[in-house]
């Protein structure tokens, strides 16, 4: 009889995720521009993405889906992606003058500051209204960023392939909608399908403009690298099923080019994908993936600060064109009141302390400054998950291993046969 551990059982189960998919099950609409298909099973980039060895928890919590995993990409997910105020969606016809919005980059990831400008434009999405087609502006907003993460925590259970179209190599998350919708419901973000569906037209038809500088700060011997491209947050979308099949649907969302390259590139890193999307308010969310981002040293006594200006810019709340007045700037302190609250009841920091910023000149308060102390289990997390990433990173060749031994060749067989 074959006895299994614990940890070997929850392998099977979490290798039984992956999509072993093969031409014949994709749409009608791909199947004609693709040579083949490699699952998360055979391809080494995408097993990567999807180990999850190090972060999983016992069966009896995995059934519960405590802790649940997922990766955010590293400087693209801290980037202002999303619209927080002002129009989300207008009819056509009452479109502003002005539909392109536009934002400022400046962010150190991994020592490497990046500069520069995003531009979002937004999707035309038909929809049936009064029995007719009725064409709306939709900018890619909260829901649309909620959509988002499911499809990545998708991905990273599995549910991501690499299609070997005629025209090149493209990444693909495959699912049905009920699944998507799942996960989604999982952390108190239910959907009815019609509002998936748009948020993922939404997300293929809104397109990014990225213009920015990489400075390694780390290294000045190295040159400032320019990078600009322009893409949709999801390269193509397809979809196939029957007339009122609903959540049965299945779905093949290609990313983009630039998320692709992060994945090749291990530009990627592990978080707990319930204990950021489960915060209700959109800034509470952004934060708590931010602290997974940034604070990967976070430990008993070392403290995180920004100051509130700053990062609301960086959410995308305000602008740096605006006019802060005093109401203005306390509304923004209510706000980030309220998330330090979430924060502390979600067990990610403990405490925060504010100080207040004042002009030389008039003595008045211009800004905050927020210091934030870790709790002991957020620590915790970031001890997990800074070791799974180093694992990743040595196995995908991005880290030498430290104190490696080395073996000649001619001694493995010996040491082997031993």
């Amino acid at each position: 009889m074959l006895l299994l551990t614990v940890e070997e059982k929850l392998e099977i189960r979490t290798m039984s995720r992956k999509v072993n998919i093969s031409v014949d099950n994709l749409p009608d609409t791909l199947r004609g521009q693709i040579h083949g298909v490699e699952s998360a099973i055979d391809n080494e980039s995408l097993a990567l993405f999807t180990d999850n060895k190090d972060v999983r928890v016992s069966i009896e919590n995995a059934a519960h889906g405590l802790r649940a995993y997922s990766n955010t990409f590293n400087h693209y997910d801290l980037w202002g992606r999303f619209v927080r105020s002002g129009h989300k969606k207008l009819p056509v016809e009452e479109a502003p003058k002005k539909t392109i919005v536009t934002r400022k980059i400046s962010e150190k990831v991994d020592g490497i500051l990046y500069d520069g400008e995003i531009k979002i434009t937004p999707a035309v999405v038909s929809t049936r209204k009064d029995g007719e087609d009725v064409e709306y502006l939709v900018w890619p907003s909260d829901r649309e960023e909620k959509v988002e993460r499911a499809l990545i925590r998708l991905a990273s259970k599995g549910k991501i392939v690499k299609i070997n179209f005629k025209s090149g190599i493209q990444y693909a998350v495959v699912f049905s909608m009920n699944e998507l919708a799942q996960e989604l419901k999982a952390v108190g973000q239910s959907m009815p399908y019609p509002q998936i569906k748009e948020s993922l037209e939404a997300l293929q038809g809104s397109k990014l403009s990225f213009k920015y500088s990489a400075t390694d700060t780390r290294n000045s011997d190295i040159d400032d690298s320019f990078y600009e491209s322009n893409m949709n947050f999801l390269s193509s979308l397809h979809f196939s099923g029957k007339k009122g099949q609903g959540g049965n649907v299945k779905c093949v969302a290609c990313l983009n080019a630039f998320v692709h390259n992060m994945i090749d590139n291990l530009e990627y890193k592990g978080y707990y994908f319930n204990s950021a999307q489960e915060l209700k308010r959109g800034l509470s969310r952004w934060m708590m993936l931010r602290l997974y981002h940034l604070w990967r040293y976070a430990a008993p006594g070392k403290t995180y600060h920004f100051r509130l200006l700053s990062i609301m810019e960086k959410y995308g709340s305000i602008y740096s064109t605006d006019e802060i007045t005093e109401n203005k700037l306390k509304a923004l302190r209510r706000d980030m009141t309220t998330t330090m609250k979430d924060l502390i009841e979600k067990g990610a920091i403990s405490e925060y302390n504010i100080t207040n910023v004042k002009d030389d000149k008039t003595g008045n308060i211009i800004d905050y400054t927020y210091e934030m102390h870790p709790s002991d289990q957020f620590c915790d997390e970031i001890l997990t998950l800074n070791k799974h990433n180093k694992r990743i990173e040595i196995q995908g060749g991005k880290r030498i291993v430290e104190n490696a031994v080395l073996i000649d060749e001619d001694k493995i067989e010996e040491i082997v046969e031993d």
